[in-house]
């Protein structure tokens, strides 16, 4: 059963196309049309047949043939998800088999910072064009420095005439599998029988077969590629289905491969098909249909997000009064949060229509649509009601300085300590209470602290996913386990408190900073130097609730009003 469908991935991602750049070495540009090179001769008919296409659907269309374009066009312009890049897979007149160029740019659309679409048009074999990008971008199986150690000598000792035996055994199968980052299975028995007979020993054979299997591919493309590539990336490809639509998906790339003797009439179904067939997550879909009712959006939201004039100026001002860089920065975050926040606000009916219809039940069980559509299938009931309960407590940490609701580690005799921040974050903000301990201290910063019980048995863990809703526990994601961070004794329902001095007003760095605890050293209170790291910060409702119930009451309404001056 797809996650989303077949109608609804159109929606996302192809109606809201508006852009085709077509780069093809035997396509004239404009101005070759008009001033036409003496000796050269283009691709015409293709070229208007391609244009036609694209102008019938409303697409605003660009033509050029030199590979670099359509990086200065990346770079600068921002292909993004709204665009289509019709690509030739051979841009090199001068060596018309060589797809390097195309790689290069495959290469760099798929780490670039933005969804890039991709119709690859070649003369080419699809399979053939599919498994030479699917290496480029990643796909395969590294070897260990134990592996490469034990199968280098035996590849360079081999014989050119055994070599090329082995090679000759080795099959579409066997390479596609090692594509996927396979194991080689009953594909390679052929060559393994080679590689008996060779006298190859056993125990190094799926090493050796993969080593094969890379210079199948190294010995046919250029250097520059090969060295651009990353081992180890996560490719999904139509490699070894049961399909005559050749795709592939690795980063921010998704990229169809069309023969150009089918035309370019196949082109937006072949992209449909191909999406199908990869079934990307729902929420991968929500975010760019997002993306692209925002793009939509306009000057007329643009107008109800910046308001009245005198709002505007007192969002200026609050930059402006800024006492220092650190304050500068986090005040125009702050900034941009929020005209974000009212730009989705001012299309949120849309998007989220679009969303309820995606996401449905359908008479299914809760757990089993989530995990289902998250492709989580490994994913225990307990492991979904915990990542449920991350999402509802816990936010993205932006590394500035202390405030409420930060939660905090130090590793001492190889246990892990946490604590959370229950001060005010008004008496949080850099250069607040100035006077007093606070100025007295400073730079050094006291700050309210619970000690927080970790809980990671699954026992124990499932026993306060139960009682998530009394609001004793907080939910967190950290060293790769699932944790629960008791903040009130269950029996009790009491916190421990505990004062703590940061260094440098609070200010984190890399998840970081320093400060002092106070603990018994030889049966004496003694303040002792720690290094903190952060491992989250809860929502802003969430850490206000328990600094409520911290019992303080210094926090004050509208901690980042600012003073009209005394003239």
């Amino acid at each position: 059963m797809p996650n989303v469908s077949a109608e609804m991935l159109k929606e996302a991602f192809i109606e809201p196309i508006r852009f085709a750049l077509l780069v093809d070495d035997e396509f004239p540009t404009y101005m070759e049309m008009i001033n036409p090179p003496a000796g050269r001769r283009f691709e015409l008919a293709r070229a208007g047949e391609l244009f036609e296409f694209c102008r019938q659907r409303g697409w605003l269309c660009d033509v050029d043939n030199v590979a670099a374009v359509a990086m200065q066009f990346e770079r600068e312009k921002s292909l993004n998800q709204s665009d289509l890049l019709i690509l030739d897979f051979h841009l090199d007149p001068g060596r018309p088999d060589d797809p390097s160029k195309s790689i290069s740019i495959l290469q760099d659309l798929a780490s670039s910072d933005h969804f890039n679409l991709v119709v690859i048009y070649t003369s080419a074999e699809p399979s053939r064009v599919l498994r030479e990008v699917a290496f480029c971008l990643g796909g395969g199986v590294s070897l260990s420095a134990d592996e490469a150690a034990a199968v280098t000598p035996i590849i360079e000792d081999m014989e050119e005439s055994d070599y090329d035996r082995a090679m000759s055994a080795l099959n579409i199968e066997t390479i596609e599998n090692y594509l996927l980052g396979r194991r080689p299975n009953g594909s390679a028995n052929e060559l393994r029988g080679t590689l008996n007979q060779l006298q190859i020993p056993a125990k190094t054979h799926n090493a050796t077969i993969n080593t094969l299997c890379y210079d199948y591919f190294s010995r046919e493309l250029e250097g520059e590629v090969l060295r651009r590539r990353s081992e180890d990336e996560k490719i999904e490809a139509s490699l070894g289905q049961q399909t005559d639509c050749k795709w592939i998906s690795q980063g921010n790339l998704f990229a169809v491969i069309v023969n150009k003797s089918e035309g370019p009439a196949v082109l937006e179904n072949r992209l449909h098909q191909a999406l199908v067939e990869w079934s990307p997550s729902p929420l991968r879909v929500l975010m760019v249909h997002a993306r692209a009712s925002l793009e939509r959006a306009g000057t007329i939201s643009d107008e109800k997000v910046l308001d009245t004039p005198r709002r505007q100026a007192g969002w200026l001002l609050r930059i402006l009064l800024a006492r220092n860089e650190g304050e500068t920065k986090r005040y125009m975050q702050e900034l941009y949060g929020r005209l974000f926040e009212r730009l989705v606000s001012s299309i949120e009916s849309e998007m989220v229509e679009f969303g309820t219809r995606l996401i449905d039940l359908n008479g299914e069980e809760p757990v089993a649509v989530a995990t289902r559509m998250s492709c989580a299938s490994n994913l225990t009931r307990e492991q979904a009601y915990h990542a449920l309960n991350e999402h509802l407590c816990s936010d993205n940490y932006k590394e500035l300085v202390m405030t409420t609701g930060v939660v905090f580690r130090t590793n001492r005799n190889s246990t892990y300590h946490y604590w959370l921040c229950v001060s005010p974050a008004c008496d949080l903000v850099p250069g607040q209470n100035g006077s007093g301990w606070d100025g007295d201290l400073h730079p050094f910063r006291p700050i309210s602290a619970v000690r927080l019980t970790p809980v990671k048995n699954v026992a124990a863990l499932t026993v306060k996913l139960q009682n998530a809703e009394k609001g004793r526990n907080i939910f967190i994601y950290v060293d790769d386990e699932p944790v629960a961070l008791e903040v009130a004794n269950e029996d009790s329902r009491q916190m421990k408190i505990e004062i703590l001095l940061l260094a440098d007003e609070g200010v984190v760095e890399n998840s970081r900073f320093n400060g002092f605890n106070i603990s018994k050293l030889d049966g004496v209170p003694s303040i002792q130097s720690v290094d903190f790291e952060v491992v989250g910060v809860l929502r802003a409702d969430y850490a206000n609730k328990l600094l409520a119930d911290s019992g303080h009451q210094r926090s004050r309404i509208g901690v980042d009003f600012v003073n009209l001056p005394i003239h």
